[in-house]
């Protein structure tokens, strides 16, 4: 095994191949590189092209004060007295609560 070459083996073996396999060995690259090209320019024309405002209105953000707390600040006014619906995680069973924790302030 000291003697083997990996290239002499490769090119004697793309040498004693069909006609047709040589073709597609030399086509198959360039037409991958053209294609991954195409679809590079696709994405960047697309990307330009897209709209990059939201579709919707902004209802809640949450803000982090100077002393780590977290505030939820509300955009829209009340419905009929009812908040909008805010989804929140239930805390996993590893997380503790911390005992001195406040709740969230309302918004100023």
């Amino acid at each position: 095994m000291d003697n083997y070459n990996f290239w002499a083996d490769f090119l004697d073996t793309f040498q004693s191949s069909p006609d047709w396999i040589k073709a597609l060995w030399l086509l198959i690259p360039p037409g991958f590189l053209l294609g991954l090209i195409a679809i590079v320019m696709r994405f960047s024309m697309a990307s330009k092209q897209m709209n990059h405002t939201s579709k919707g209105e902004l209802i809640y953000s949450i803000h982090r004060d100077a002393g780590n707390q977290l505030h939820i600040v509300r955009h829209i006014p009340l419905i009929d007295g009812n908040p909008a619906l805010l989804m929140l995680d239930p805390p996993k069973a590893n997380e503790h609560a911390s005992q001195n924790a406040k709740p969230l302030a309302p918004p100023a």
